[in-house]
């Protein structure tokens, strides 16, 4: 019984550190955009 709480609570930390350095890799590698130019849509072209 207690190896398979234990067995879980390892999975479930995992997922969570798996997750966050995904999150950390996707936030590091997305395009940004240049300082002072902020891309907004025109609402004029309706």
């Amino acid at each position: 019984m207690r190896y398979s709480i234990m067995l879980q609570l390892v999975g479930f930390i995992t997922v969570i550190l798996v997750s966050a350095a995904a999150l950390f890799a996707w936030i590091q590698n997305r395009p940004v955009a240049e300082p002072g130019r902020i891309e907004t849509q025109d609402l004029n072209q309706i």
